[in-house]
């Protein structure tokens, strides 16, 4: 089974790296998207291995898994039809969700840790 998450894990990497190789000419959303995708998983490890990290910070950290998993099929649009960003998105994902879902997670993180 180790062998099978470090393949999964090794998989990964290569793949968030070729990503963001790809996205290098392409438009800032694209290269944006790239970057969260290779970037989020290694916060959410790093807050993992961190038995102490505030409720405040881990969930919004744990939620941002729903965006990470919807950034893929965008990045791969936005590389094949760069024209396909939309101003009012940011990797896909309406400005609105990263202000009120990235808010409202702090917020439960912050009711959580008041009754931890």
């Amino acid at each position: 089974m180790r062998l099978v998450l470090i393949l999964i894990s090794a998989a990964w990497g290569v793949a968030a790296v070729l990503a963001l190789a790809a996205s290098k000419h392409r438009t800032r959303d694209a290269r944006l998207t790239a970057a969260y995708i290779l970037l989020w998983p290694v916060l959410a490890v790093a807050l993992v291995l961190q038995a102490s990290a505030p409720l405040w910070l881990s969930v919004p950290v744990v939620f941002g898994f729903v965006p990470w998993f919807l950034a893929g099929p965008h990045l791969w649009m936005i590389l094949k039809d760069p024209s396909r960003t939309r101003p009012d998105e940011w990797i896909g994902i309406p400005k609105d969700y990263w202000l009120w879902g990235g808010g409202g997670s702090v917020l439960l993180g912050l009711l959580f840790a008041g009754y931890a």
